[in-house]
């Protein structure tokens, strides 16, 4: 009977206790064990970060809500693909996403479970949805990935508001894992900003969220790009509810922007834009399309995302 399969032996993955030796004498997480770990698993650039470090006081506040005794963040970056993301045809850029946005979610979680394994508690919030929508319309969040990613030396924040990369941009998803262990060592933040201050985010926006000087209006991108998420998603009820009669919702509502919520329902929340992640020339491996040709860089780039029409 020992020499039998079991019928569950198929279906069952057997995961390595070790990796190498990432947990020390002292109980500490090996800081490059640790980092080839998380990259092994599909990220493509990691960063650790001491929850008791300064900048991290209020994510500490907030992880112990939900993991008390959280003592480091494990932060990581997966590239996206440039050329989808740029796309007018905003379905391609959403397939990005999400594609993208799943696998985040997945190194996370089989991070969590290697730790697991060898007797670390450990926490993966959720790269984006689902959150915590009993706080909407406050903070549905766990974790504040960008925060995190900064101070773990992935990236600092453009104009544009996203976290870019050295190397890849801001052409990446960001993921995060709280854990009861330390680490040998920590990361700290880049001593400068990759943003180029090109202004081509500010030119792309169709709402104007982000000015010239750099301040940012939350809520023209709000309102926009999550058209059809949390806010956007109860005004389109309202207007059912509001409406009386199919003509009068007609009357309001375009068929077009009545199927694109039907998708975001069935398929998952569509961006309406992020064309400020689109136009976005910084980082290593982005900067040369530009530096080659700026104007066939405006011309392949920038100029068929300002011409696409749009409900606004």
């Amino acid at each position: 009977m020992n020499n039998v399969d079991s019928p569950l032996d198929h279906h069952v993955q057997i995961y390595p206790t070790t990796f190498g030796d990432l947990v020390s004498e002292d109980g500490n997480l090996d800081y490059e064990k640790l980092k080839q770990l998380v990259i092994s698993l599909g990220a493509d650039d990691a960063g650790f970060v001491d929850v008791d470090a300064t900048s991290m006081v209020y994510q500490k506040r907030e992880i112990e809500k939900v993991f008390p005794g959280a003592k480091s963040f494990i932060s990581f970056v997966v590239r996206m693909n440039r050329e989808p993301v740029r796309s007018p045809a905003r379905s391609i850029a959403n397939l990005e996403f999400h594609n993208q946005g799943d696998h985040v979610n997945q190194v996370a979680r089989q991070l969590v479970t290697r730790l697991e394994r060898l007797g670390i508690r450990a926490l993966n919030p959720s790269m984006g949805f689902p959150m915590e929508m009993q706080n909407f319309p406050g903070k549905i969040w766990v974790v504040s990935h960008k925060t995190i990613a900064e101070a773990a030396g992935l990236g600092k924040m453009g104009i544009n508001r996203n976290v870019i990369h050295p190397r890849f941009g801001n052409f990446i998803l960001l993921g995060t894992v709280a854990t009861n262990a330390r680490i040998s060592r920590y990361d700290k933040s880049i001593d400068y900003n990759p943003c180029i201050d090109c202004k081509l985010c500010v030119a792309a926006c169709p709402v104007g969220a982000i000015a010239p000087t750099g301040e940012f209006d939350f809520s023209a991108c709000y309102t926009h790009n999550y058209r059809e998420f949390m806010g956007g998603f109860s005004d389109w009820v309202g207007t059912i509810a509001e409406s009386g009669s199919r003509k009068g919702y007609e009357a309001k509502v375009l068929p077009s922007e009545s199927a694109s919520m039907w998708q975001s329902l069935s398929f998952g929340p569509n961006y309406k834009a992020a064309y400020c992640m689109s136009v976005c020339p910084a980082g290593d491996d982005v900067i040369g399309q530009f530096l080659n040709s700026r104007k066939d860089f405006l011309d392949d780039v920038v100029k068929p995302l300002q011409k696409k029409l749009e409900p606004i």
